[in-house]
């Protein structure tokens, strides 16, 4: 009877220890749209594509670890045309699309386990390739940067 219980005490310690890795290991937090606020630096003239606009945002990656904790401030520029091959891209798509690959973008870089140095940069290198891949993205012609524009107000998250 007492071997059962050891066992099954062990059974129960092993589930929890599994369960608190996982939780640790998951990402959580979501970017809401409205962080990402567009502003035209270059207005657009003419019916063709072009034009452009900007939010710039300050993000904290952050992964609670024991063994490996992650914080990084990571100063994000997203640019858009202002119309590009799809049509006018409005200042709502825009933030929807940037809050989406902001989330995953941030996702893929906390589960890669980069050194802090490293992760600003990989989360802007994913959350390009998710925004504005010609093929793929949701915004062709869509730039992702750390700032550069001057005179954009900046928003942060959290």
């Amino acid at each position: 009877m007492h071997a059962r219980r050891s066992l099954a005490a062990r059974g129960v310690s092993l589930l929890l220890a599994l369960l608190g890795a996982a939780w640790l290991a998951c990402v959580g937090g979501h970017v809401p749209p409205s962080t990402f606020q567009f502003f035209s630096i270059v207005p657009l003239t003419g019916p063709e594509e072009g034009g452009w606009k900007v939010a710039q945002v300050i993000v904290l990656l952050s992964r609670i670890s024991p063994s490996f904790p992650v914080t990084a401030t990571c100063d994000i520029e997203v640019g858009v045309p202002e119309r590009n091959v799809n049509g006018l891209v409005s200042n709502a798509l825009a933030q929807v699309a940037a809050a989406k690959a902001a989330d995953e973008a941030a996702r893929r870089v906390l589960r890669e386990r980069q050194p802090t140095a490293l992760a600003c940069d990989q989360f802007r290198k994913h959350m390009q390739s998710i925004l504005g891949d010609k093929d793929f993205g949701t915004i062709p012609g869509a730039r992702v940067s750390g700032f550069l524009s001057g005179g954009v107000p900046r928003t942060t998250f959290p």
